[in-house]
């Protein structure tokens, strides 16, 4: 059912994902849907859910798996960006429902999960980067703010460029935020330690 919500959402829109349109698509009763679901709403939040946790089990470990703050850094865009790209009828969903969907109170569904508190983490690592010497000084937040909106923009920019080089946009951005974060670089160390 969740796999149906998040086609429908992807393919035909939030307007056109009702539990009844998404249990057609599932072939299930309307029924079946609501004995999991007691709303679109309800649905919608374990769409968002989903796709999160699946973006966690997959990028989490491959940042732990590094050492330094500027390796982990790096992992961080490349597994984002690389989860992206593999997912993109997941960031299509996502997308419809930031767009359109309200909570009770009117703010989007995604906000707690895309704001300053989803920040932190990212914050962390920058700050810890710098306490060791590896980071410039700079203000983690902006920093955290500014990176966060390049990966963020990728499944846009994926969906209007099929064709995208990923790999190579991938690199563009590490190297951008080596360049932005990195203490004492120079260009010439930065295409060293590619090598």
């Amino acid at each position: 059912m969740i796999g149906c919500a998040i086609e429908t959402l992807a393919t035909e829109g939030y307007a056109q994902a009702s539990l009844a349109h998404i249990a057609q698509r599932a072939e299930v009763s309307k029924s079946s849907i609501n004995y999991y679901f007691s709303s679109k709403e309800e649905l919608l939040k374990q769409v968002v859910i989903e796709v999160y946790n699946g973006a966690a089990a997959y990028i989490g470990p491959r940042i732990s798996a590094q050492s330094g703050a500027s390796e982990r850094l790096r992992a961080y865009i490349e597994a984002h960006v690389e989860y992206i790209s593999q997912h993109l009828t997941e960031m299509m969903a996502l997308a419809e429902i930031g767009l359109n969907a309200r909570t009770a109170d009117g703010k989007p569904p995604l906000a707690s999960l895309t704001g300053e508190p989803a920040l932190d983490p990212l914050i962390r690592l920058l700050r810890v980067g710098q306490e060791a010497g590896e980071f410039r000084d700079f203000d983690a937040r902006v920093v955290a703010i500014t990176i966060r909106r390049a990966i963020d923009g990728t499944s846009r920019l994926l969906i209007g460029n099929p064709d995208l080089d990923v790999g190579h946009y991938t690199r563009e951005l590490v190297t951008l935020f080596d360049f932005a974060t990195l203490k004492g670089t120079t260009h010439d160390h930065l295409h060293l330690s590619r090598k």
